[in-house]
């Protein structure tokens, strides 16, 4: 009898070891699966920073255009706001919600004008940084923006003017599908020719070169390519060699 007990505590014994080994070893498989960054987070990182609906550069254009045209500089019929060699300087927040997007951010401005020798405005220097936080249906950020640009071709007999220069956007993103990741990144934009109506202060055409830095994990990712502002509402993305299409103006029921 004592005999079969000592039996009976050693296999049961060895069978504990085994679920124990099994289990371990499952558990270690599972901890040196490889983590990835999925390219599909780096596009929507970029789209987030193209659409009016995140405050993206998309929208930022469209302000500073408004702005010029409140201050009388695309119109013959009225005085200029400003003065020639004159800097204008303002401070405020800009906020939205609808449905399922929202955005809230505190934004420094500044611009000066320059003119041609006839005293005519001719173009303007203009700096923009913000900093806040902005949520859409497949993403999350808090993150800070700078826009350092030229906007010229200001003489009112042209019907559109050009936005050249520099936008970056940095923060930290929330994933809300597939693996919900959270990540950082640095978007840089070179704006060459963005063509702008001086009535609707819509984008018409243009291009930026762009540059996306990701770090996830512990390991940063590198992307580049090129944005194609189509005028129709649309913008064309190619990244890494991948293309694809974005809605500038977007709706919420458009999204889903």
């Amino acid at each position: 009898m004592k005999k079969n007990i000592q039996k009976t505590i050693t296999n049961s014994f060895m069978l504990l070891s085994l679920i124990v080994i099994t289990f371990s070893s499952c558990k270690k498989d599972k901890e040196e699966e490889p983590v990835v960054f999925q390219d599909e987070d780096a596009v929507e990182a970029i789209e987030s920073s193209l659409i009016t609906q995140s405050n993206g550069i998309t929208a930022t254009i469209e302000t500073a255009a408004t702005k010029l045209a409140e201050d009388s500089l695309f119109t013959s019929t009225s005085t200029p706001a400003l003065n020639c060699g004159d800097t204008y300087a303002d401070n405020f927040n800009e906020s939205n919600s609808n449905g399922n997007y929202s955005y809230n951010y505190s934004v420094t401005r500044n611009y000066k004008l320059y003119c041609t020798p006839n005293n005519t405005p001719d173009y303007v220097e203009y700096h923009r940084t913000l900093a806040g936080v902005y949520s859409t249906p497949r993403m999350s950020s808090d993150d800070n923006a700078e826009a350092n640009w030229v906007i010229s071709n200001l003489d009112t007999a042209n019907a559109s003017v050009f936005f050249n220069g520099n936008y970056q956007r940095l923060g930290t993103q929330v994933s809300k599908v597939r693996n919900q990741n959270t990540f950082t990144s640095t978007i840089n934009y070179s704006l060459a020719n963005i063509k702008v109506d001086k009535v609707t202060h819509k984008i018409v055409s243009g291009n930026a070169s762009i540059t996306l830095v990701v770090t996830f994990a512990g390991n940063q990712y590198n992307f580049s390519g090129n944005v194609t502002f189509n005028g129709n509402n649309t913008a064309t993305l190619t990244l890494n060699g991948n293309t694809y299409s974005c809605l500038l103006y977007t709706s919420d029921a458009a999204d889903e």
